[in-house]
């Protein structure tokens, strides 16, 4: 599916597009070479950079976290993730839709946002919107993923800490899209 901006909920999800779409040059993806936490006007703790690092034996590609927010790290149990490959931190349940849309992001060289609904150990639904910007090192290829995850409930509160760890069922995705300009 393919959406205008507006699709996107999150405020701060809103401003990092607004920022990626502003970096934009022609026939080129934003530089993601020397950003730094003062670029960004919003909180970092629910940021990762995923970095295209090759293919594993097999053909498909590879994305080793280069950066994580410490509320992606509860949400993922409270490890240190850094340096690892997200199909080996990921539970299983959570691989295959992670990597297709990363894979969309480096196909399509465009941002791809998405709505997943999962459940927290106390059974609370919890959505889970992830908004995927590439960005390159001075070309047109993908090299790097800016991942932002935020996450809501329509129940009110809920338990962030092993969200993402060992889910009793596997998220739902409830809206898949590449972002148009």
């Amino acid at each position: 599916m393919q959406s205008g901006p507006e699709i996107v909920r999150s405020g701060h999800q809103r401003w990092l597009l607004g920022y990626w779409a502003s970096q934009l040059g022609p026939g080129s993806l934003p530089s993601g070479r020397g950003l730094t936490a003062n670029d960004f006007a919003i909180p970092l703790d629910n940021l990762a950079w995923m970095e295209l690092v090759g293919t594993d034996g097999g053909g498909a590609q590879r994305f080793r976290i280069g950066f994580h927010g410490t509320r992606l790290a509860k949400a993922l149990g409270a490890v240190d993730c850094v340096g690892k490959f997200i199909d080996d931190v990921l539970p299983p349940a959570y691989v295959g839709p992670a990597l297709s849309t990363y894979r969309k992001v480096i196909s399509t060289k465009g941002p791809v946002y998405t709505v997943a609904d999962m459940r927290d150990p106390a059974g609370r639904i919890v959505h889970h919107e992830r908004l995927l910007l590439p960005f390159g090192l001075g070309g047109a290829e993908t090299e790097r993923i800016l991942v932002s995850v935020e996450a809501s409930s329509p129940e009110g509160p809920f338990e962030l800490q092993d969200l993402m760890r060992s889910p009793s069922r596997p998220p739902v995705i409830a809206l898949c899209t590449t972002i148009q300009y």
